[in-house]
């Protein structure tokens, strides 16, 4: 005698899971984007005197790595274009001020080059960048 089985489909209920992976890829892009990613990587010196400021508007980031490669703000820039990028803010805000953030093993005269290009462009505010020990 032979036995038949009937062949049932089982169906499992995927909304749930749906709902979970919508619920992490939210939870990733917020996430991602609360993270300075692109951000170059500069080791700042710490000093005792360092303070954090209260009005952070009307700045423009400048940074420079221990390779002497200059950023504005996550844009890797060469020197001229970065002078013709602050003369160009300058314009708009006469005000505005330049945050310049140096590794701590870039040599004064990388540094130097900055400063002299943002005041060749016409920016006179310039504030260096220290961390609080």
């Amino acid at each position: 005698m032979i036995i038949k089985s009937e062949d049932t489909d089982l169906e499992i209920d995927m909304s749930p899971m749906i709902d979970m992976v919508f619920l992490l890829l939210i939870f990733f892009i917020v996430a991602a984007s609360q993270l300075e990613i692109n951000k170059p990587k500069v080791v700042v010196p710490t000093v005792k005197a360092a303070k954090v400021p209260d009005n952070v508007t009307g700045r423009i980031s400048v940074s420079i790595n221990r390779d002497k490669a200059i950023f504005i703000n996550t844009k890797q820039v060469k020197l001229d274009e970065l002078k013709g990028h602050v003369k160009t803010e300058v314009e708009k805000d006469p005000d505005l001020r330049i945050f310049i953030r140096a590794d701590e093993e870039v040599p004064y005269e990388a540094s130097k080059e900055i400063m002299v290009a943002c005041s060749e462009a016409g920016a006179v505010n310039l504030i260096y960048s220290a961390l609080e020990k």
